[in-house]
């Protein structure tokens, strides 16, 4: 899905990058925010719910397949009806994500509201999955008005903006924060977030998406934006504190996509005031200024730690699973490959140059014309090496158990 996003800002050239209405933009938006960002973060759910909660989904290999093949099919064609201007096939698209997120929602609704703790991690999942909800209801009254004589309310105030904030303020944002309370201690050896920012931030960012929502006009984007801004400023200063508290001083390339991420925020929240105060939508500064606020959001914040958290997670996991199989025979542990072996080094190095190459260059694109086709390869190149070392990753693995089953005589 990534590298589809950076072939559709190739195809839709300098004009893609100039404008945040752009339809190529609109469907490279999709192919991330939904192909990777959500891809992922409902991945990480599926894992996430056990080890936080005690309790997984019901039937977790059928529900995670049903909403893996949904959310990709639904994602790949509604994000190429808008790269090829081409609303039919929003038709079959609805349909598919609808299914996909019913599917999840009900799982994990069922899990939130009945089976599971109260600490801040999952407070702040049962906030994301709110915030989930919202955004789902607004995408698709949204997308159904692209479609040839489908009728939908005329609710102005759930403009592309609101959608935009609750995608990412909200299911986006808020559930990095719950991940983060969680892994950030364990994985870096830092002190804990304290437990009132840790629920506070969380809940003002969903107050704040509520007034966006219920109070339309200047007054209620202004009272929404300062609070969502005031949340992002302070977990961002809190985490880059915890981070250089860390006890474990070894270079790790995560720490840099966390910070990447910290700093993503505050930019974000200085493109907003700078954006608020150029308030002129004739303005070229002003277009910039919002369009600088996707790019970071998007790809500066969401990619970011993903990106830096992947290198973390799937060592630990493809360990975990070995581990697990070769537990009847301890003499096949010392054999199972460490972390540095499934991602070595080079590897987190090389995607941490790319991610920031072209963070850079699609910033610089929305600016100057000429950089847009080297900003879509960059990120072509971005996404093809992380699933480079996935694919290599996941040999490993797949030899590795071969090896292990056999010596068990399996």
């Amino acid at each position: 899905m990534g590298v589809l996003a950076g072939f559709a800002l190739l195809v839709g050239g300098a004009d893609a990058l100039q404008s945040q209405w752009s339809s190529v933009l609109i469907g490279t938006t999709h192919f991330l925010t939904l192909g990777v960002v959500t891809t992922t973060m409902l991945g990480a759910l599926f894992q996430l719910m056990p080890v936080l909660g005690g309790v997984g989904f019901p039937a977790t290999r059928k529900i995670a397949t049903a909403v893996h093949l949904c959310l990709g099919s639904g994602t790949l064609l509604l994000a190429a009806g808008f790269v090829v201007q081409l609303p039919v096939l929003f038709n079959f698209a609805l349909p598919l994500l609808l299914t996909a997120f019913c599917v999840f929602l009900s799982g994990i609704g069922y899990l939130l509201l009945h089976r599971l703790g109260s600490g801040t991690s999952m407070f702040c999942i049962r906030l994301a999955s709110i915030a989930l909800l919202v955004t789902i209801v607004i995408g698709l009254i949204r997308a159904a008005s692209y479609i040839p004589g489908v009728s939908v309310p005329d609710w102005s105030v759930l403009t592309v903006s609101v959608h935009f904030a609750w995608g990412l303020a909200g299911w986006v944002l808020i559930l990095i924060m719950g991940v983060s309370y969680q892994v950030i201690p364990m994985f870096h050896v830092t002190p804990g977030y304290p437990v009132i920012l840790a629920r506070s931030v969380p809940s003002a960012l969903l107050i704040a998406l509520v007034v966006l929502t219920s109070v339309p006009g200047p007054v209620g984007r202004s009272l929404a934006g300062g609070l969502i801004c005031t949340a992002m400023v302070v977990y961002a200063v809190c985490t880059l504190g915890l981070l250089n508290k860390r006890k474990r001083k070894l270079i790790d390339v995560t720490v840099n996509f966390w910070r990447l991420t910290m700093i993503g925020l505050l930019t974000v929240a200085g493109l907003f005031i700078g954006a608020r105060l150029w308030d002129d939508p004739t303005s070229l500064i002003g277009q910039r200024l919002n369009m600088g606020i996707g790019i970071v959001a998007i790809y500066g914040v969401a990619c970011s730690v993903i990106m830096g958290m992947m290198q973390k997670i799937i060592p630990f996991l493809l360990y975990l699973h070995l581990q697990r199989q070769a537990m009847s025979a301890p003499g096949l542990l010392s054999e199972l490959p460490h972390g540095k072996l499934i991602v070595p080094d080079w590897c987190s190095m090389g995607q941490w140059w790319l991610h920031l190459a072209a963070l850079v260059l699609l910033l610089a694109a929305s600016w100057f014309e000429v950089l847009a086709a080297p900003a879509a390869l960059m990120v072509i190149c971005d996404f093809a090496f992380l699933g480079y070392w996935i694919a290599a990753a996941t040999r490993l693995y797949i030899r590795t158990q071969g090896r292990v089953r056999s010596a068990l005589g399996m």
